[in-house]
């Protein structure tokens, strides 16, 4: 049914004219990438890449353009009424600090900068989508909206989607332009919790205090104790500490320390159990700290929580998967289900309502670090297999019905 589906909108000429427009339009979707990828936007200082993208969604004609509280920014391309409320979105923020350098620098036909995919590239391919949308004249049978959220990477913790789906709303189904292969479709959601632990002391002099409990000591204990956790394989779970802060001086018995922890399992049980053993854990090393001291104060620690992400999942074969793989099959890309991440879709998976990450176009890696690259051949393939996976969503009016449900 649904290949049948597929035909019939592969053979309208508007569809066909939209294909061939986001081929042609890679030049300019490669000037809004580069263009965007320059403007810093670690997660949590997101506003001038979320403020350049609502620019460019009220000069395409979008609308309802707006930025809500959080920095979100929407436009919509009203449908015809007849069809559920589609969202497709792609994230403002990276994981680069503010004074990164940005500036993009080509080699033999492949480009270089931090954050130039993920999820930069997303975003300029939201921008190409809606130029060729535009010119070919398609008209959706229920509305879709276009959405740079912020807060996906790192401490941003999922906040902009968050505070999406904390609001009244009706959205069907939500898709996020934020997995590096191209028929990557990533339809279960890792959940993860992050914890900032701060451990706090009387601090002296490492030779005249000498037997004070020491902050540092124990997070070096706590950290420890968590590096021989046992963990499944399956469900996937895994621990990190990512990051140490403390101490003033090598002979200065440090007053304060900190560390953080990412736990994450594709089990909510798991993930469950593993915090309960982290808190264990660390308040366990600060037990053996003050047992070993021999003169006067004792550590303490604050657990804080500084990230959680909901586990879920969907069935294999739901619809919103098949939608994802014919979309594919129709271009000659083959699907391949990923389930190895946590990503916006996190948070609507978890409230059961149909969400994907799907795959960007092109050819891409050292996500995360200063030497990210995007090599840009035959990257309109993945615009043109997100427009088509819309068209099934969505429905396009008087031609095919939507094949999600209204909300």
């Amino acid at each position: 049914m649904m290949e049948e589906i597929m035909k019939e909108l592969m053979q309208d000429k508007r569809v066909r004219k939209a294909l061939a427009y986001l081929q042609e339009d890679q030049e300019q979707m490669m000037e809004d990438l580069l263009e965007l990828v320059q403007i810093p936007a670690f997660s949590n200082h997101e506003r001038k890449k979320a403020e350049a993208m609502r620019d460019k969604f009220t000069a395409l004609g979008m609308q309802d353009v707006h930025m809500d509280e959080v920095d979100n920014v929407f436009g919509t391309l009203p449908g015809a009424g007849e069809g559920p409320k589609i969202m497709m979105a792609a994230h403002t923020d990276t994981v680069f600090p503010l004074d990164t350098p940005l500036v993009p620098q080509q080699k033999d036909g492949v480009w270089y900068a931090p954050g130039i995919n993920d999820d930069t590239h997303g975003l300029a391919d939201l921008l190409t989508m809606i130029r060729a949308i535009k010119a070919s004249g398609l008209v959706f049978a229920g509305d879709v909206v276009f959405c740079a959220n912020v807060g996906e990477e790192g401490l941003g913790d999922l906040r902009g989607v968050k505070h999406i789906f904390r609001q009244p709303n009706d959205i069907a189904a939500f898709i996020s332009l934020d997995t590096p292969t191209l028929g990557g479709i990533v339809h279960r959601a890792t959940g993860s919790s992050r914890y900032r632990m701060i451990f706090r002391g009387p601090g002296g002099h490492s030779f005249a205090d000498f037997g004070r409990p020491s902050a540092i000591h124990a997070m070096g204990r706590a950290i420890a104790k968590i590096a021989d956790f046992r963990v499944p394989e399956t469900p996937k779970t895994t621990f990190n500490a990512g990051v140490v802060n403390g101490g003033t001086s090598v002979n200065t018995i440090a007053a304060e320390s900190s560390f953080l922890l990412d736990i994450r399992s594709d089990s909510p049980e798991e993930l469950a159990r593993l915090e309960g053993e982290a808190r264990a854990a660390v308040q366990a090393a600060v037990e053996e700290e003050n047992r070993r001291g021999t003169q006067q104060g004792a550590v303490a620690v604050e657990i804080q929580q500084v990230g959680s992400r909901p586990a879920g999942t969907q069935a294999d074969d739901c619809q919103i998967v098949r939608i994802a793989q014919t979309a594919c099959r129709a271009l000659g890309i083959e699907p391949e289900l990923r389930d190895e991440t946590s990503t916006d879709a996190n948070i609507p998976i978890s409230l059961g309502i149909p969400a994907l990450s799907v795959g960007r176009g092109g050819r891409e890696g050292g996500a995360h670090t200063a030497g990210e690259w995007f090599d840009p051949t035959e990257a309109w393939l993945g615009p043109q297999k997100d427009l088509l996976m819309l068209l099934l969503m969505a429905g396009l009016q008087d031609v095919t019905p939507a094949q999600m449900p209204k909300r």
